[in-house]
């Protein structure tokens, strides 16, 4: 009966366990989404975008006639009136004409107006047209953006898998440093073996521990940093599904890849919009020196007490100015706004190569990557047929121990260097992806 109600308890607190950290099995995709989904640098992105929609439909507004509704209500007290004009032959003082304005308290007005520009040089044209292609800029900084969460994103999902893989293979190696430590001090007891090789296999086996535990360090760091990354509590366990994060990876020519480049980067077609809006903002500052001309009309409705009763007074016309001032102080503007046109040029000419390199770069990296992950692949091999050559002559008394235990250091080696360029290798195939565009 005892042991039944330990055992209840046991299991209630594994149960609580469990629930107080909750395991996350994650996929590569999946961990892309929520990096994405919860990305602070895209939501600043996302966020000027809206900004640069508000700015477009300010500017879209400006084509729409200017329409007002204004109504005042004046209550005047009891005014003193002198008047002093001389009153016409047969009229006494109190006919005169402005005697009406001793008894005038109230005044009330109705206006209704509307002015719409005809012509103003296409500066409303050109300003619309600016807003509407740093809106498309926008657009395609937030694309940038998110390429780039995608692959930081994928980036920190393949070193996590590489730290996961390293110490996987040194708890394994380390199990059989420790086997043989045993093993060993079972012979040194017999008498078959020295003291100093004893030594020597458990400075090896602690050598091992040393590492698993800085590993384990950065596993821990890695998982926490890559919790924050998606937007995950804190207390999440991350279980990674290896499934479909590794596969073929096929590279055309650098030629393609360039081409490519230069046709999907979205920073190549930010910078060619920033152009264009620096050609209409030129434009929209020339337009100072041209006159301006507007429609205009009005309705007046005006009721002022025992004075006038005023209704559908309506007028209508056309304006015509022109700033003799503003005219000679639009070419301050105007190299204002060419200057600017010529930093968007340059700044696209500068984006441009950038891109034309960092395509180079990631291209010959892959190339290194490939090359660098069958030679590993082929080391493996070599060490593991060293290992077991090395072993059988050690068993046979032909090689000193030290040469035994380097062979085992050589193989563990060889695995890590293979985990780490295997992930590093499909990370450089997902930069040069970015670097062509291909991320979206």
């Amino acid at each position: 009966m005892y042991r039944r109600i330990t055992w209840a308890l046991v299991a209630l607190l594994l149960a609580g366990s469990l629930q107080a950290q909750s395991v996350r099995k994650l996929t590569l995709r999946e961990a892309v989404d929520l990096g994405v989904a919860n990305s602070k640098e895209l939501a600043v992105s996302s966020a000027k975008v809206k900004q640069a929609q508000a700015k477009a439909a300010q500017a879209s507004d400006k084509v729409w006639p200017e329409v007002g509704v204004s109504g005042t209500y004046l209550h005047i007290n009891t005014p003193n009136v002198d008047i002093k004009t001389k009153p016409a032959d047969g009229e006494t003082s109190g006919s005169s004409p402005l005697a009406m304005f001793e008894d005038l308290h109230d005044i009330a007005l109705l206006q209704a107006s509307a002015s719409m520009p005809i012509f103003n040089g296409f500066r409303i044209k050109n300003n619309r047209l600016m807003s509407e292609y740093l809106e498309e800029a926008a657009k395609y900084d937030e694309q940038t953006a998110k390429s780039k969460v995608m692959l930081n994103t994928e980036k920190a999902v393949y070193q996590y898998y590489e730290l996961l893989e390293t110490r996987r293979t040194i708890q394994e190696s380390l199990k059989r440093e420790q086997q043989r430590v045993k093993e060993f001090q079972d012979r040194e007891k017999q008498g078959l073996l020295a003291r100093n090789d004893r030594l020597k296999a458990e400075l090896q086996a602690n050598n091992i521990e040393l590492a698993l535990t800085e590993v384990n360090n950065n596993v821990q760091l890695a998982e926490y940093n890559l919790i924050v990354l998606l937007g995950l509590p804190d207390d999440t366990t991350l279980e990674l599904d290896t499934t479909n994060m590794f596969g073929p990876m096929p590279l055309t020519t650098w030629n393609e890849y360039l081409q490519a480049g230069l046709t999907n980067r979205s920073e190549l077609k930010a910078a060619d919009y920033q152009v264009k809006a620096g050609e209409s903002g030129y434009r929209a500052a020339k337009a100072n020196r041209l006159p301006t001309v507007g429609l205009s009309a009005g309705y007046v409705n005006a009721y002022i007490p025992n004075v006038a009763n005023i209704t559908n007074a309506m007028n209508a016309g056309v304006s015509v100015k022109y700033s003799l001032t503003g005219a000679f102080h639009a070419s301050h503007g105007m190299q204002e706004a060419r200057a600017q046109q010529a930093q968007a040029e340059a700044a696209r000419q500068a984006a441009t190569d950038e891109v034309k390199v960092t395509i180079r770069q990631k291209f010959l990296k892959c190339q290194e990557s490939v090359e660098r992950l069958a030679i590993t692949e082929r080391a493996i091999e070599q060490a593991e047929e060293n290992h077991q050559i090395t072993h059988n002559k050690y068993n046979q008394g032909l090689v000193i121990l030290s040469d035994y235990l380097d062979s085992d250091l050589t193989l563990l080696q060889a695995r890590i260097n293979y985990a780490t360029t295997r992930a590093e290798s499909m990370i450089a195939y997902y930069e040069l992806q970015e670097s062509v565009g291909n991320l979206q």
